[in-house]
Order: C-alpha cells, then structure tokens, then sequence
C-alpha cells in the first residue's frame, strides 16, 4: 500500500534520539552491539526476578475475587512493572508511563486529528525530559538498571547521550504497547478457542511457540511505514526516494503461500515466520522483552487461572495501525 500517510510521524521530541539510536544501528558499530548484548543479559535476569514474579501476582487479583477485566489487571499493569524495573524508573513515578505510552502511539495511527497530535507532541516532550533527567540521575548515582549500564556506556563515548535517550524510548514504547495489545488479543483467541487453551494447560513446553502464534493471529500491529531512502522497485511498483510505502502486517500473517490454513489458530504451529516484529534495521527493540513478558503471563494464567473464561464481549480499541483491546471481561471458573 502506497502513497501519502499524514498521521504516522512520530512526534518531534522522539526525532533526534530515534534516528541517531537507528542511525548507530545501521551502521552497526561493536559498540552499539555491545550495549543491546547489556541490554539483553539484563532481559535473562529480569525474566527470573522480575517479570515471572509480577504475571503471577497481577493474575492472583482475579483469582481472588473470580472474575475481572484482563487487559486493566493483568496485561496493562504487567509491562509496565518489568519496563520500569528494568529503567529503573523510581516506584512513584510509574503511574506516569502507561499515560505517556497510550498518548504517545496515536501518533502511529492514519489521520491523527489535531488534539491528539498535539497531546501525543507533549507527553512524548515530557517522558523525553523526564528520561534526561533520569539519566543525569543515574550518571550521578548509579544504579542497578539500564539506564545506568546505558549512561555508562555513554560516557566511555560508544553511545550519545541522544542513543540513550531513543534506546529507552523505543523500550517504552515497543515493550509497553506489544505486550499489552498481545495478550489482550492473544487471550481473547485461546478463550474463544478452547480447545487450544486446553492444549497449552495441558503441554507447557508449548509456551514459546503459542507466543509466536498469538502475535501472528491477531497481529498487535496491522500496519507500519516506512520511506524509501533511494529510489526503488518494489514488486513492480516504482517507489521514489522519499516515497511512502506501508506494510500491511496484519494481512501478511495471514497470507496462504506462507502459513498452512492460516486462519487457524494452532499454538503448536512450524514453523512460524510471521512479521510481527519487523525485520532488519527496524526489527522491533522490544521483541525479546514482549517475548518474556507474554510468556511469564501465560504460564501464570494457565497455573493460577486455568478455567478463565469470557464474562462478555470485549470492547476493540478505536485504532486502525494499533490493534487490541480496551477491556476484556472474565471469570475464573473449575476448570473446564
């Protein structure tokens, strides 16, 4: 799909961080590659620490009370948690992220209208401002976090202080919204599809595949831009440099000459080479912590919620390029 898409700019305080953290990427200097190896070593502890002791905790709240919106108890509040740990974002300013992250996406939807714009422009200006004076912080006091690993590196001159800024943006963003719209759709899927919940109670070992499947089925992003550098062919069709093209995602998960019966959901499906995440340059920062994340809520609903059903019909968010779910009301019944 090509042509001109007004609305999927991101906001100008995100512009020099993100490009000069994608320009590094690019160029892939050892440098910058050393940091992400960091970053996901720290993703490996923060899979044993953090996150596998949040899902659990955040799935006991309905367990408790037998019924409860997913998306507001468990998959809203989990991302955050693990982002903010592994930032190291102080406890009292947590509740300031998801407001920042849910302004800040609309600025990937076609044909933004103007007041969400200009909301998206300041709260990606405010979490921009708030990441420099963390950053200062913690080049002033480290800490056990990435920011402080990141700073780190900064000042030995592998990073600006630009990338550290984008590195955690992008974080925010891309660990924050995946995972959310991921396992709102993704349970939404296994609910209305029990057999394939009674499969992934039954055989855990499914797990890293069933998080695969889930984003593939109902893609977390339908559609993404990106501009041609050059000029470029592109299936026939001639893309001149500075020329919009937009990649349909959501279609191309479902695409027959990639995925036998692809509108089927099958946790045990392989392979499994969907464009969830992107590829290349753009491939997604967060992908190996929404990975984690989706994972460790699984196992948790599975052990502490294995008869979750639907306790109505879930409400859509109004996006178009971001796909998920507003609430998703459930009971936690015997299990069945």
């Amino acid at each position: 799909m090509a042509g001109t898409f007004e609305g999927l700019e991101p906001p100008p305080a995100f512009v020099a961080p993100v490009l000069a953290l994608l320009e590094r990427r690019r160029a892939a200097k050892p440098s910058f590659e050393a940091t992400i190896s960091t970053y996901a070593a720290a993703l490996d502890v923060l899979s044993l620490l953090g996150g596998m002791a949040v899902a659990p905790e955040l799935a006991g709240e309905i367990a408790a009370s037998g019924q409860g919106d997913l998306v507001a108890t468990v998959a809203g509040p989990l991302p955050i948690e693990v982002i903010a740990e592994l930032l190291g974002v102080p406890t009292a300013d947590r509740r300031l992220l998801q407001p920042w992250s849910n302004a800040i996406v609309k600025m990937y939807e076609y044909a933004t209208p103007a007041d969400l714009r200009a909301e998206a422009e300041r709260s990606a200006a405010e979490f921009v401002d708030y990441l420099r004076v963390l950053t200062a912080a913690r080049r002033a006091r480290p800490s056990d976090d990435l920011v402080s690993d990141l700073v780190q590196v900064a000042d030995h001159g592998a990073l600006t202080a630009d990338e550290v800024v984008g590195t955690a943006a992008l974080l925010l963003m891309a660990g924050h919204e995946a995972t959310v719209n991921v396992l709102g759709n993704g349970m939404l899927a296994l609910l209305t599809h029990r057999h394939q919940w009674r499969r992934l109670r039954s055989e855990p070992a499914l797990l890293p595949g069933a998080v695969e499947e889930l984003i593939r089925f109902d893609s977390p992003l339908q559609i993404f831009e990106r501009t041609a550098a050059v000029d470029v062919v592109i299936a026939g069709w001639n893309v001149p440099a500075g020329g919009r093209i937009a990649a349909l995602l959501g279609a191309a998960a479902r695409d027959p000459a990639v995925f036998t019966a692809p509108d089927s959901l099958d946790i045990g499906r392989q392979p499994n080479p969907h464009l969830g995440f992107g590829l290349g340059i753009h491939y997604c920062l967060g992908a190996p912590l929404a990975r984690l994340e989706v994972q460790a809520a699984l196992h948790a609903l599975t052990i502490r919620l294995p008869g979750l059903h639907l306790a109505g019909e879930p409400t859509r968010r109004p996006e178009f390029a971001i796909r998920g779910l507003q609430n998703l009301p459930v009971t936690a019944r015997l299990v069945s």
